[in-house]
Parts: C-alpha cells; sequence; structure tokens
C-alpha cells in the first residue's frame, strides 16, 4: 500500500510538471528583440477620481468635487440646511486579460467606487444625513500595444460595459432613510499606458472614465 500511494504521488507530480511545462511552451513566446509573450494576465488598479456618477453630465459633478465645502444650490433653497463637501473614495478594480497576439488583448475589469456627501443644518453644523452612492461596475475592455519592448510597453484601451449604482441615505445613527438601485453604463478611455517589467510588473495609466481618472497598479503575466 505504502508503495502504491508513494508511485501514486510520483506519477502525479511527473503529470503536472509536464502539464507545467507544456502549458509554459504554449504561454511564452519569444519574439524579436527578446520581448515575452504571455497569453494570461491579471491586475490590481486603484485610481484617482472615478467618474462614475450616473448623473455626471447633470452639471453639479466638477463643482462639486473642487467647489466649497458648503454649498447652496437647488436641493436646498432656503438657508436651513446645507450640503457638505462631495467626497470620492477613489477607484478600484481587478482585472483578467487574454492576448491571441502581442499587440492585442481583450478581456474584463470589475471595478468600485463609492462617494458621498452630508445634508447638515445651517446654525449648528450638525450632520442630519448622509448621502452614499456605491458603484459596482463590469467592463469589457479592449487594448492595443504600440510599443512591446523586454521590460517596457506603451498601450492604449478602451472599455464599455454595464454597472450598478446603490444609493443609500442614511441618518447618523446608521437608519436609512432612502434606497435606490439604478443601472448605467461605464465607459473607460485610457489614450495611453505604461508598464514597466516581465512577469511581475508596475503601470500607469493616462486615463478617463468610470473606473478612474489616473490610475496605477501591478500585474502579473502567465
Amino acid at each position: 500500500m505504502k508503495r502504491f500511494i508513494l508511485l501514486s504521488i510520483a506519477l502525479v507530480m511527473s503529470l503536472s510538471a509536464t502539464a507545467q511545462s507544456y502549458d509554459d511552451s504554449r504561454s511564452l513566446k519569444l519574439g524579436r528583440k527578446g520581448y515575452e509573450h504571455y497569453d494570461h494576465e491579471i491586475r490590481l488598479t486603484v485610481g484617482y477620481m472615478p467618474i462614475s456618477d450616473h448623473d455626471l453630465f447633470s452639471g453639479y459633478y466638477w463643482d462639486d468635487v473642487f467647489g466649497p465645502e458648503k454649498s447652496y444650490n437647488v436641493l436646498y433653497p432656503s438657508s436651513q440646511y446645507y450640503r457638505g463637501k462631495y467626497k470620492i473614495s477613489g477607484g478600484y478594480s481587478l482585472s483578467y486579460m487574454y492576448s491571441p497576439r502581442k499587440w492585442f488583448s481583450f478581456g474584463l475589469y470589475v471595478g468600485y467606487g463609492c462617494d458621498w456627501f452630508t445634508t447638515n443644518l445651517n446654525l449648528t453644523e450638525e450632520v442630519v444625513k448622509t448621502h452614499y452612492e456605491h458603484h459596482i461596475m463590469f467592463v469589457p475592455t479592449v487594448r492595443f500595444s504600440y510599443l512591446n519592448r523586454r521590460i517596457v510597453r506603451l498601450y492604449s484601451s478602451l472599455g464599455i460595459g454595464y454597472g450598478i449604482c446603490a444609493e443609500r441615505t442614511k441618518e447618523p445613527d446608521g437608519k436609512v432613510l432612502e434606497r435606490n438601485n439604478e443601472a448605467f453604463c461605464p465607459v473607460q478611455f485610457t489614450p495611453i499606458g505604461i508598464s514597466v517589467g516581465r512577469r511581475l510588473y508596475g503601470f500607469a495609466e493616462c486615463t478617463v472614465g468610470s473606473l478612474a481618472c489616473f490610475s496605477a497598479g501591478i500585474g502579473y503575466k502567465f
């Protein structure tokens, strides 16, 4: 029985090593100038100021983000209340990309972002309620690489997908006053991105859209 178990373990290990060697031979392709091409890739991305608000073009967004701490607008026509500073969590995403060619990749980004603001009493500045918007996005993406070197790569990408905005308005004690879920169409465009490294690499992107405006992160190819 011991011999049978040992032989079984040895056989499994041998088959695993053979399969790994076969996968490596399929996944790794050496191009000109020593460029290493791997078929699969995963990324973890952190971005600044995602524009995932589904009412982005309502006219309030940029004033809310870069405007004053107190905002008296159409939501509060009287002076009894004011809206606090509009805040954004940042954008976070996990992605998988498949590269059938060294210059072309496609895959899926799963992203999350949150923004919120408070409603305050004008006289005491006491918080009356807080409004949250949680954005969950699924963004199919295509990427085109126009410079591929052994360590450095330059690329552009475009993604359009489906998102859900979960709105919640809460009192300071956590009681939910209002809740609403709406669908929206997230879009992400990256005119230029750069990645540095081989299998494990870092990257930065000049990008704009629902996932982030300017982003960076780490990735792994296999």
